[in-house]
């Protein structure tokens, strides 16, 4: 009796295995199909990381050449700011000097009081040299 119990556990160990055995038989079969899949995504794959590449390159590229032309206009902007500086400069310069010749032009007898706000300066009369006293506020105040 108990050979017979020990070859039936061996049939039943030998069944298990079997039913192992195809299994992993359908296992590998399935992978050997999926083989080509895995192919197919690796290719893409390795596409995708080809176009990303030539698009870093491309964005790196135009952030050069977007660099360089930035670094030109700072430069003429920079020169257009330095000439801006130098005719304001200037400018402030002959402002000075109209007012002193102006100044040394009229005696203070003949110099016109400034009207009181609200006055018509339109009109003609003794204080007709208002404009000049205009032009020399105007002047004071843009310093």
């Amino acid at each position: 009796m108990l050979p017979l119990l020990v070859d039936g556990l061996i049939v039943v160990l030998l069944l298990v295995v079997l039913g192992r055995g195809f299994r992993l038989q359908r296992s590998l079969r399935d992978l050997g199909h999926d083989d080509g899949e895995i192919a197919r995504l690796i290719s893409a794959l390795d596409r995708a990381t080809a176009r990303a590449h030539a698009a870093i390159e491309g964005l790196r590229k135009t952030a050069e050449a977007s660099g360089e032309r930035l670094a030109g206009q700072l430069t003429g902007a920079q020169r257009l700011a330095d000439d801006l500086q130098f005719l304001t400069s200037r400018g402030e310069q002959a402002a000075d000097r109209l007012l002193e010749q102006i100044r040394k032009e009229r005696p203070a007898a003949q110099r016109p009081q400034p009207m009181a706000p609200g006055a018509n300066r339109s009109a003609g009369g003794p204080n007709r040299a208002v404009p000049s006293a205009d032009l020399e506020r105007t002047l004071r105040t843009l310093r």
